[in-house]
């Protein structure tokens, strides 16, 4: 038997491979090809560690699978030749049970026999439905692990033909009292169905269930014992030899943070009952995957102190605080500075604190939902799937640092928060600790300040008015501390600036923000940044015909086209024409864009209640330094789009590196864009032309 409970199989010589042999072929023909070791591993589907070992001679006895993973992918015939001849000497108990491993080396298994699933990417397949066992799998999920950005032509005849075989390996092994097929076909994807006893990734949730039920009930030695049987199941890293797109998947976070979760819930009740010497090594254990997680820290500074070695805890304390200090610019959260206290002597004893330094907000957590109205006529657009992938894209445990940070910028009414909006409800079911929502009013008079979105935040996570904390600072601490061990998302929409935003970003790895500005917010670090441009002529079309209704927009195909080409495809200016439509059913789109053909009050009839294009484009240019807003007036009524630096700088009658200047800062306004970065020619961003050409204030 292997280490990990796999067969390791002997195997007979095939031509002049022997086996001490078989690891200098193997990287000869690694190095041949021109493969690094990680870029071999994670094509093949094995660990880094096992094919290190392989290559050095330190398999005497390679298994048949690992060997037929590697011919396939360098394509040498000896080496599938060897594979097959191990094969032969496999041979699986039929009465064996059929098993999928996830925690620990991935493997199906019958009984102890490892079996070949196929080609990497049945394996990678594989990997991603049991992840997601006995729920659907979304086919655009399954093309992002099999292929990233860049998925062949012929995907979806791939897809299905990797499900297809796939579906045939697993029936084959399974039991057939089960009845139903191993992967069952949904109208968004594909689903496997496995019983929790041939997975132990559901065995490890069913007792994360059950020691929660148990500490409900009050029953602590029911919920020792269990929480002690989950942490052992814990057997090295998931999906180990996997690539990033995998690993990073929203339920490879979701296993860590309950894992994390037992074990510190295991610290608590041994710090609780005195038994210092127990919890120290479990919390050491986690403590290198998370060396910014406050609540583990603060436990094992208590344990620590506890167990008579105050200096270490001690330590332990000013080395974190210099890193949140100095690396992040944060204070630490006041159940670290509590564990501190009680180090110090001048807090509770030492006994208690395993309880009475969580927050005593966090004993009826609720999942909040703050999201506002989605619209049911979003027009879907080409950065929806990829803004909504980097958002769910979990990070390692061990990454440092605040949240994971998405953000969407562009000029004014192109969409950002109607596709923010819509991000975060798709997303909402990989953020169970709840959905967080402001509008910020960042590019308004009266912008909303971060004390008082923190204030309905707090509010909305469980904290009562009378407690929360007065101070700026103190708001951001508790805040930080009750997302700490929550997968949350917080969408901040309409942000200002840099410095508006980063009191609201919470700490920690599990939750993730998604923010809507202006003006790419380039200072937030670790940021990914999303470019929202306006609509294409397609997707203006499409959302007039949502709105006005296809039939009148089918009836009058070339008056549709002509209002999307004077709205300029901006989504708001869309918009606001088919709800006057709409309301006006004996208009007809002829009329309508007979009444936007007139530039001079155009912008006048983009208006319907509370919707309007002109202030939206006032929030823009109001924010530009006067010098700069006489340019853009001067330029709007001098040039058409597709100008020149050259042609800018003759018609400001200014040198070509002042008009270089101005043109790169209303690019970085989002008032003026690339119209061809080969020949350098500019466009307005569209209708700022109109509105900053009409008589200044």
């Amino acid at each position: 038997m292997s280490p990990g409970g796999g067969f390791v199989e002997t195997i007979p010589a095939v031509g002049v491979l022997t086996s001490s042999s078989l690891g200098g072929l193997v990287r000869n023909l690694r190095q041949q090809v021109g493969m690094s070791q990680r870029l071999l591993a994670e094509q093949s589907g094995l660990s880094m560690r096992t094919l290190r070992e392989i290559e050095q001679d330190r398999v005497l006895r390679p298994r048949a699978v690992s060997l037929q993973r590697l011919a396939e992918v360098l394509n040498e015939p000896q080496l599938c030749a060897r594979a097959r001849g191990s094969r032969l000497a496999i041979s699986p108990d039929e009465t064996s049970e059929f098993s999928i491993r996830l925690l620990g080396p991935f493997a199906a298994l019958r009984g102890s026999v490892e079996l070949d699933i196929g080609t990497p990417q049945q394996r990678h397949l594989l990997a991603l439905l049991t992840l997601r066992a006995n729920h659907a799998v979304h086919r655009t999920e399954i093309v992002d692990v099999l292929w990233g950005e860049e998925p062949p032509y012929s995907f979806q005849q791939l897809v299905h033909t990797h499900v297809s075989r796939l579906r045939g390996f697993l029936d084959r092994h399974r039991s057939a009292e089960l009845g139903t097929p191993s992967i069952i076909r949904r109208p968004e994807g594909y689903q496997l169905c496995i019983d929790r006893d041939q997975l132990d990734l559901l065995r490890f949730r069913e007792l994360a269930g059950k020691a929660e039920l148990a500490r409900r009930n009050g029953d602590v030695p029911s919920e020792q014992r269990v929480l002690s049987q989950l942490v052992q199941m814990h057997s090295g890293e998931l999906l180990e030899g996997f690539g990033e797109r995998l690993r990073a998947h929203p339920a490879v976070a979701d296993y860590y943070r309950l894992h994390l979760a037992a074990t510190l819930r295991l610290a608590d009740l041994a710090i609780d009952a005195g038994q210092y010497d127990e919890a120290i090594p479990r919390l050491q254990q986690v403590q290198r995957a998370h060396p910014l997680h406050e609540g583990l820290h603060s436990r094992l500074m208590v344990a620590l102190a506890g167990s008579g070695q105050q200096v270490a805890a001690l330590a332990l304390y000013t080395e974190l605080e210099t890193m949140l200090r100095k690396e992040f610019g944060i204070e630490p959260s006041a159940e670290l500075r509590a564990a501190h206290l009680t180090v110090l002597g001048q807090g509770a004893l030492p006994i208690a604190v395993g309880t009475a330094t969580r927050p005593a907000h966090r004993q009826g957590m609720t999942s909040p939902s703050l999201l506002p109205y989605e619209p049911e006529d979003f027009v879907g657009r080409s950065e929806h799937h990829p803004v909504l992938r980097q958002l769910t894209k979990s990070r390692s445990p061990a990454a440092l640092g605040l949240a994971s940070v998405v953000s969407l910028y562009g000029p004014a009414a192109a969409g950002k928060s109607v596709l923010a909006i819509r991000t975060a409800y798709a997303s909402r079911p990989h953020f169970p600790g709840g959905q967080l929502y402001v509008d910020l009013r960042g590019h308004t008079p009266e912008p909303v300040p971060a004390q008082a979105a923190l204030s309905e935040f707090l509010q909305a996570l469980g904290v009562a008015e009378k407690d929360l904390p007065s101070s700026l600072s103190g708001r951001v601490a508790l805040y930080r501390s009750l997302l700490s061990d929550r997968r949350a998302l917080v969408v901040l929409d309409n942000v200002a600036d840099e410095e508006h935003a980063r009191p609201l970003l919470p700490g920690g790895f599990n939750s993730s923000v998604l923010l809507t500005s202006r003006e790419p917010l380039v200072a937030l670090e670790d940021a990914r940044h999303f470019r929202i441009p306006s609509f294409t002529t397609e997707q203006a079309r499409e959302l007039l015909a949502r709105i006005t209704g296809r039939h009148r927009t089918g009836e009058e195909p070339a008056a549709a086209d002509e209002i999307v080409e004077l709205c300029e495809s901006l989504p708001l200016a869309i918009r606001i024409v088919g709800l006057r439509l709409a309301m006006r059913p004996h208009w007809t789109l002829a009329h309508m864009a007979q009444r936007l053909r007139d530039e001079d009050h155009r912008l006048d009839a983009l208006a319907q209640g509370a919707l309007a294009v002109r202030p939206r484009l006032e929030a823009g240019l109001g924010a530009l330094a006067p010098a700069d807003r006489r340019a853009l007036h001067d330029l709007a009524g001098a040039v058409e789009n597709g100008f020149s630096t050259g042609t800018a700088a003759a018609e400001l009658k200014c040198s070509v590196q002042q008009a270089d200047s101005l043109l790169e800062r209303l690019t970085d306004r989002q008032l003026i864009e690339p119209a061809d970065a080969l020949d350098d020619t500019y466009r307005f961003a569209p209708l700022i032309r109109l509105y900053a050409r009409e008589p200044q204030p």
